[in-house]
């Protein structure tokens, strides 16, 4: 006999004034699997987990069945979605710094008390008892904030299923492994499906797609709001997933990666640079070269692309564009060096939120329009349509965006300044793969015409593809670097997690 869906939907449709987020959509997931939710940026997957969350309003009509349970959406709030079953892990863990794992895991779950006092002791061995129970290794006393980003992930499990049986519960993974390196994710992912096997069901929400091969049981695409593809296990197919996820009229032609010509000089010379998380580091890159940074979580790859960037200050060593000597010690002094830094967190290091579109891209160099609001105008436009911006309008909010057209808005920010060197730290975190594709056409057109680009990825898959050389960063100094036929995902995960 079929087993009983855990958790079922019929009809959940979610609409913004007259804009339909979601429409009509229908999902089973049953105990012990886990289904993908794929779609590009504004396809309607964050709308689904918000409103499963009792964040969204749901329009009238939907129903909602949970271990065998019915209710309508409306019936849903957060506290409500949270009692029924409904668990969520996000991509931002949202721990205390402050506070011991201990702590946080209380402040979600309540803290053990005898007449008003807290029992710090049992508090302790109950941590201990719901780490243990997904196998997680980590000290409940030590502080959030010297967790690492796959500890805090893992962490965040604990306390999403900490006072619930895996058996009645419906997790939901919100772009849980977007800012774990590949291995890190493969582990976390690897408790959720120990956890699936005592009976959880999950609803994985993931731009990864080898992940999803990977660990999903079946897959479900959205497209403007719409379920349009469903795959199973046996029926993946990656191409056949990016083709339902973009549309019909979307261009899939991939570019090639290509070797710098002999006679490309160095544009970036790097002599014994040292600072905050890098110790006496030296390379070069040639003009026109997409150079690869990557590494372990936390091993220097990142803090190499800030020190370059000017976001943090160097201690030591010397930096060298196209043989003559530069001082970076802030981003002014780099911008004005043509070197441009895109963070991985895309409002706190990136744009300004609460302004438009258009002012985020004219942002850094406002003074060269003066009054030429014309030329800006259409220094905007151009740049809109050229990295297809969505929505395209200017005057929106860039906070108002999809993380992937945040994303484009600050690459065509520095585009529209001609950069001499581009510095990318794992850009396409969060983006989904339409996004991918318009970025990466944009970077290898950029290295075409003489930029160097460095490229910080926690993807092998992306440094193969793109990259010319890869250079492994562990603990603060350069331990490998991949060339010609070396780059390949296999070599490139195995010289950084090996």
């Amino acid at each position: 006999m079929p087993v009983e869906a855990r958790l079922s939907i019929r009809n959940l449709s979610v609409s913004f004034g007259s804009h339909r987020a979601l429409d009509g959509l229908d999902l089973d997931i049953q105990p012990g699997h886990i289904v993908g939710l794929l779609g590009a940026n504004g396809s309607g997957k964050s709308t689904t987990v918000k409103a499963l969350s009792g964040l969204n309003p749901v329009e009238p009509g939907a129903t909602i069945t949970l271990a065998g349970k019915s209710f309508g959406g409306a019936d849903l709030d957060p506290v409500e979605s949270r009692r029924r079953g409904i668990r969520v892990v996000h991509q931002e863990a949202p721990l205390v710094p402050d506070l011991t794992v201990a702590e946080a895991m209380a402040i979600h779950l309540g803290f053990p008390t005898t007449s008003g006092f807290i029992r710090w002791k049992a508090l302790r061995q109950r941590s201990l008892a719901r780490l243990a129970e997904f196998d997680i290794a980590i000290d409940p006393d030590r502080l959030c904030r010297s967790l690492s980003a796959a500890e805090r992930a893992l962490v965040s499990l604990a306390i999403a299923l900490g006072d619930i049986s895996v058996e009645r519960a419906v997790l939901i993974l919100d772009e849980a492994t977007a800012s774990l390196s590949t291995a890190d994710a493969s582990r976390f992912l690897a408790k959720v499906r120990d956890a699936a096997d005592r009976g959880l069901a999950v609803l994985m929400v993931t731009h990864r797609l080898p992940e999803v091969r990977q660990h999903c049981d079946e897959v479900v695409v959205l497209r403007d709001g719409v379920s349009v593809a469903t795959f199973t296990r046996e029926t993946f197919d990656e191409i056949d997933v990016v083709h339902a996820m973009v549309g019909p009229t979307a261009s899939q032609e991939h570019e090639a990666s290509h070797e710098p010509t002999s006679s490309a000089g160095n544009a970036l010379t790097v002599t014994a640079l040292s600072g905050a998380g890098i110790d006496e580091v030296s390379f070069t890159v040639r003009s026109g070269e997409v150079l690869g940074i990557t590494g372990r979580s936390g091993g220097g790859a990142s803090e190499l692309l800030r020190l370059l960037g000017g976001i943090d200050v160097p201690t030591d060593g010397l930096l060298e564009l196209n043989g003559e000597p530069i001082v970076v010690r802030g981003p002014r002094e780099a911008i004005g060096a043509g070197i441009f830094y895109i963070s991985a967190d895309r409002l706190t290091e990136g744009g300004v939120a609460t302004m438009t579109v258009a002012e985020n891209l004219v942002l850094p160099r406002i003074e060269r329009y003066g009054l030429g609001r014309t030329r800006a105008a259409e220094d905007v436009a151009r740049m809109m349509t050229a990295l297809d911006v969505r929505p395209p309008d200017a005057t929106v909010p860039f906070g108002s965006l999809s993380g992937g057209n945040q994303q484009k808005v600050l690459l065509a920010r520095w585009l529209l300044l001609e950069p001499r060197v581009l510095l990318l730290d794992d850009p396409t975190v969060g983006v989904d793969p339409n996004t991918r594709e318009v970025m990466f056409r944009t970077l290898r057109s950029l290295a075409d015409a003489g930029t160097t680009v460095l490229l910080r990825s926690s993807e092998p898959e992306q440094l193969a593809r793109l990259c010319d050389r890869v250079l492994v960063v562990r603990d603060g100094r350069i331990v490998n670097e991949l060339t010609a036929g070396t780059i390949t995902t296999e070599e490139i995960s195995l010289a950084t997690y090996a």
